[in-house]
């Protein structure tokens, strides 16, 4: 099947003959048409690397193979068979895990417009291009296309399925998130609580399902200013998550940053306070002390403090964060004077030095050394 160039190994027939085999080991060229029968079991072997290279996220190799396939099995089945989705969708996956999102949408659609025509546009089948085309126009932030494209999924799957089906929650999450992001949280209120409310009935009240559904109607009640109602349901997903992934995670850490920033909006702030302390102690026991999100984190505790009127405890906190920025910037400093050295460029190299020296010196950790007079 088809003649192949650099990258593939050649074996063995039973019959004698050779056929080319992809190497993972190469760079992958895409080989050229075949001209022979459809080849089944050398069109597996093809997908299977392609799967290999994708965990190995070397996406363009596999993409390579995948169209490969595509054109084989277009040559075999015909340019609209519904067996091609799964190489169109693979297609559109790989281009867009390379963030080429226009080549993605164009296969997606491709495979949505072959389902429908063969099954019909309300088919379950239709319900996975649906999905991937919601999250690429997500991607792109073309956010009422992206609407557009869950709503379809989301009556596909309650058609299909029932109204009080498990199924649906993904869909109704998504279209809610996307009502968040356009800021039209009235409409999402309800996507979420009758995700709520079939989970509850489906899954059970405490099961970590919930938690985007909830996550969701929190951030919904909060934007249209129902502070109560988004305390008590954020409150909820903190002790689902600290049932279901322990009190110290990083899970656990997101939704405390969500109470407290709630707190902090009403002036509640011991309850700000204690939420964000929390928040600061996971993230410095899972990242470290330097680490981004504990300095932004130390950042706001520090803000709580200063507001309190604790500007005791906020300073030493301040301190510590430009202690660690400084450090930061000697690093940097240090780099780029090796570089300018590496070049020859001495003098620049020597200025750069003497700032990192006096920025150590300043933290206490260069010491005066009296000259020893042999």
């Amino acid at each position: 099947i088809g003649l192949v160039t650099i990258g593939f190994a050649t074996a063995q027939k039973a019959d004698g003959s050779k056929t080319s085999l992809p190497s993972i080991g190469s760079d992958i060229i895409t080989p050229s048409r075949g001209i022979g029968p459809f080849d089944a079991k050398q069109a597996q072997e093809w997908r299977d690397t392609a799967e290999t290279l994708c965990a190995q996220s070397r996406y363009e190799e596999a993409e390579k193979l995948y169209v490969k396939l595509l054109e084989e099995r277009e040559h075999a089945l015909g340019l609209n068979n519904p067996e091609l989705a799964s190489d169109l969708n693979d297609l559109g996956r790989v281009n867009f895990a390379q963030m080429k999102y226009q080549q993605a949408t164009s296969y997606y659609e491709r495979s949505l417009q072959i389902m429908e025509t063969a099954r019909g546009k309300q088919d379950p089948a239709v319900v996975g291009p649906l999905e991937k085309l919601t999250r690429i126009y997500k991607a792109l932030e073309k956010y009422p296309q992206a609407e557009q494209y869950a709503r379809r999924a989301l009556g596909t799957v309650e058609k299909a399925k029932g109204p009080d089906s498990i199924e649906l929650v993904p869909e109704l999450v998504s279209v809610g998130d996307l009502l968040v992001i356009q800021r039209q949280f009235s409409a999402a209120d309800p996507m979420f609580e009758r995700s709520v409310k079939i989970l509850e009935k489906t899954a059970g009240v405490t099961s970590p399902e919930l938690l985007p559904a909830l996550d969701g109607l929190a951030s919904a009640f909060d934007n249209m200013h129902r502070q109560n109602e988004a305390e008590a349901v954020w409150r909820r997903a903190l002790s689902i998550r600290e049932s279901a992934y322990g009190p110290s995670t990083l899970q656990v850490a997101a939704t405390l940053d969500d109470l407290g920033k709630l707190y902090f909006g009403q002036k509640r702030y011991p309850e700000a306070s204690y939420c964000y302390e929390r928040a600061l102690y996971i993230r410095q026991k899972v990242h470290g002390d330097d680490s981004a999100d504990t300095q932004a984190t130390l950042s706001t505790v520090a803000a709580v403090y200063a507001a309190q009127g604790r500007q005791s405890d906020a300073e030493p906190l301040y301190r510590g964060m430009l202690s660690a920025k400084e450090l930061d910037t000697v690093s940097s400093l240090n780099s780029l004077a090796a570089l300018l050295a590496d070049r020859n460029h001495n003098p620049e190299a020597e200025s750069l030095y003497k700032l990192s020296i006096a920025l150590l010196d300043k933290k206490g950790f260069v010491t005066d050394r009296k000259s020893t007079r042999l």
